[in-house]
């Protein structure tokens, strides 16, 4: 049985999903899955990902078509024969050995839910454009608005459990449904934060990410997600927060 289980939702991304299985495979992890799941892509993916399966057992894969990318999610999810679960898009990658450490760290801490590190957002010529340090991450922090946010899935682990109290990705969420799940699952379980390297991701013009942020998309949908799930949230979340959040600025004042 693997401990741990990457997911990847693809659709016609031939230049990246070599890659990304290779990515998995670099990391020398034996007690991990990966799930594959394809919308049904037309462009030569299912032949590559055909390629490796037939050589590594530890790759599952399905084809067929979604409802998008948080559909495909949720049914990889379901899936997942283990109990930690991550998710690797295809132009996003892991850095050495972070899945035997993800695996080592939640076999000693039993009650963690969810963790997450460092992620480094690149160019496509590998220059490092942002460097994700997502220190504050309690439920008051994440509805504060003012603290960095973990931007990237390859940076974050978490165990499946979780879903059934924070519910899955929102189907109709094409754009923001990372960013959805974890506000919610704040309020669930305690998110802990460790500063190290865990994952990367490639800002490239194919990418959901930057046409979102071209377009100036990324904050309007992003904010929309957030001012919806707050309007229902209890009272004592928006006290504390508001509360953090003020204590921050007071803060930044005197250190300024």
């Amino acid at each position: 049985m693997p401990k741990l289980s990457v997911i990847t939702p693809v659709y016609n991304s031939v230049q990246f999903i070599e890659l990304c299985i290779q990515n998995v495979i670099a990391q020398k992890c034996p007690d991990v899955e990966h799930i594959i799941m394809d919308g049904g892509s037309t462009d030569g993916t299912l032949d590559i990902v055909l390629k490796y399966t037939e050589k590594y057992p530890h790759i599952r894969w399905v084809s067929e078509k979604d409802k998008g990318q948080s559909d495909a999610m949720n049914k990889g999810i379901k899936m997942a024969k283990s109990e930690v679960i991550s998710f690797l898009n295809v132009d996003d990658l892991y850095y050495p050995f972070t899945l035997n450490r993800i695996i080592s760290i939640f076999d000693r801490n039993r009650d963690l839910k969810f963790i997450t590190g460092n992620c480094k957002l690149f160019d496509i010529n590998g220059n490092l454009l942002y460097f994700n340090k997502p220190q504050r991450v309690r439920y008051y922090h994440l509805f504060s608005y003012s603290e960095p946010f973990p931007i990237n899935p390859a940076a974050y682990f978490y165990k499946k459990s979780i879903h059934d109290v924070a519910g899955y990705y929102t189907t109709e969420n094409h754009y923001t449904m990372d960013y959805e799940f974890i506000l919610k699952a704040s309020l669930y379980t305690n998110i802990v934060y460790f500063d190290e390297d865990w994952g990367g991701a490639i800002h490239h013009e194919n990418s959901k990410t930057l046409q979102e942020t071209e377009s100036n998309q990324l904050f309007k949908r992003k904010w929309e997600t957030f001012e919806k799930l707050y309007s229902t949230v209890p009272l004592k979340v928006k006290l504390l927060s508001k509360l953090y959040k003020g204590y921050k600025l007071i803060k930044n004042i005197f250190n300024g």
